[in-house]
């Protein structure tokens, strides 16, 4: 914003009364919300967005690395996740 246009605002601010400053600030706030509420799926959709530009761009041997450096923490995750359900199963049936 140029400073000329933000010297006529400031003047157009100093003719408002104390509680016309007070409904502008809490018009402005207000808008500022909405604002703020309108961009954030618009951001957290570009984030994935660049997410999946990144994954998509490793090469097939970083994929497989990553794949296989994962692999065994994703079975004992798995395997505890199994166990867990299982137990709780035994139980339900004991009731």
């Amino acid at each position: 914003m140029s400073q000329a246009i933000l010297n006529q605002i400031v003047n157009q601010l100093e003719m408002l009364e104390f509680f016309e400053l007070q409904e502008l600030d809490r018009a402005i706030g207000k808008y500022l919300a909405q604002k703020q509420q309108a961009t954030q799926p618009n951001q957290k959709s570009a984030k994935k967005r660049q997410l999946f530009r990144e994954w998509d761009a490793i090469s097939d041997e970083e994929a497989a690395v990553l794949k296989s450096e994962f692999a065994a923490e994703d079975l004992e995750f798995a395997e505890v996740a199994l166990s867990d359900y299982i137990a709780g199963l035994q139980q339900q049936d004991k009731i």
